[in-house]
């Protein structure tokens, strides 16, 4: 199957091959949504090439939360017509408790596919 890098980006698939999982476990369950794979099931990529292979996907994460807050600030401020502080906390703060998983996944997907150099090769993994 040949994948566009958006696909395999969504389908969290790695990024060198685009079959392979990069997690071990859906998002869904929740207690092990950080399981990551060490290498790549297809085509034996590994994806922490060495330790703290990942700390910058931590900026990506903190770039997804901020835009999140700032458009749930803007959206509460114009829709709720400047209400009090707590509606602020009671928007925003489930929404970054139940949005974390996600966050945290994509920001190393994407740290993978954007900043580490690995590059698609459709011939790995293939017999």
């Amino acid at each position: 199957m040949n994948r566009t890098q958006l696909n395999a980006i969504w389908h969290e698939k790695c990024p060198r091959c685009r079959e392979g999982d990069m997690f071990v476990y859906p998002v869904s369950k929740i207690s092990r949504f950080t399981d990551m794979n060490e290498n790549c099931p297809v085509c034996k990529l590994r994806y922490e090439k060495e330790p703290g292979t990942f700390y910058g996907a931590m900026y990506v994460s903190y770039g997804f939360s901020i835009a999140l807050i700032v458009t749930l600030f803007v959206a509460t401020f114009v829709l709720g017509r400047d209400p009090q502080l707590w509606v602020y906390f009671a928007v925003i703060l489930p929404a970054l408790v139940v949005l974390t998983p996600i966050f945290f996944r994509y920001a190393r997907v994407l740290w993978l596919y954007f900043f580490t150099g690995i590059r698609y090769n459709p011939t790995y993994g293939k017999t």
